[in-house]
């Protein structure tokens, strides 16, 4: 009974409750049209560093609405408690490990643990990757995906992600071994209109069926035809921009990016 109350309550300082915004700024003004209501939802703090240098229990493995990805609770050996993202094959009560030094009792690296990138073996999956050291995984955080370490030296390492581009980064970058998990993500069929508006999502209306003052496209008599430039409310085009954030684009769309972590 002390165990579950000491579990319960530790839990419970991992989560804290989020406030639905419905797609509005600090001014209250929409700003992204079709979003409001849904279901509550609670935010998991995540430990993307996983620095501990102990090794971990998995008890119990979530469902975040958040993300994609699964996690799960790991309790430490030295009695710490933290939600991290799940790797494929990791199950309840396995063993897994997260530091950065390459502990005697590690006998293999299995699915779930996390070491530098100086320790992992080539060619196997990743996830959970850092792009600087110490500065908190960002890298192949979502459903299914992985990436692979193609080489290595005594400074760094070449990563191909699962977009098929090649990074390289510092070998002191924490990295998870495996896949992240639910992978069948992918297949989830909506179904209904009712599970849309669980996640926040609100009805679509064509731009067409509104009136001149809600919408470029609005007003006339009747039907009117596809318009020549296609806008969105706000009277910005939204084809035939390119979607790449050109902030992340570096090297002018070339398939290798060259960090610099010093």
């Amino acid at each position: 009974m002390r165990f579950y109350y000491f579990y319960y309550n530790l839990k419970n300082k991992l989560i804290k409750g989020l406030k639905n915004k419905a797609g509005r700024n600090f001014y209250g003004r929409i700003c992204i049209q079709g979003r409001g209501g849904g279901n509550k939802r609670n935010y998991r703090f995540i430990d993307f560093l996983r620095r501990l240098n102990y090794f971990g229990r998995i008890i119990k493995i979530y469902r975040d609405p958040i993300r994609t990805a699964k996690i799960c609770l790991v309790l430490y050996f030295n009695g710490l408690m933290s939600f991290i993202l799940l790797q494929k094959d990791v199950k309840i009560n396995n063993i897994i490990y997260s530091g950065t030094i390459y502990n005697n009792k590690i006998k293999y690296i299995n699915n779930g643990y996390s070491l530098p990138l100086k320790y992992m073996p080539l060619f196997t999956p990743l996830s959970n990757i850092e792009l600087k050291p110490f500065e908190g995984s960002k890298i192949g955080r979502s459903a299914s995906v992985n990436c692979i370490m193609t080489s290595k030296n005594d400074k760094s390492a070449t990563i191909k992600l699962n977009s098929k581009w090649i990074m390289e980064l510092s070998i002191n970058c924490i990295a998870s071994m495996g896949s992240i998990a639910s992978i069948y993500y992918n297949d989830i069929v909506i179904g209904k209109a009712g599970k849309n508006r669980a996640f926040g999502l609100r009805p679509k209306v064509r731009g067409v069926a509104k009136n001149p003052c809600d919408h470029p496209h609005g007003g006339g008599n009747g039907k009117k035809g596809k318009p020549t430039v296609p806008s969105n409310a706000f009277h910005t085009v939204f084809k035939w921009k390119h979607t790449k954030n050109t902030k992340n684009d570096i090297l002018k769309r070339r398939l290798y990016k060259k960090l610099k972590w010093k």
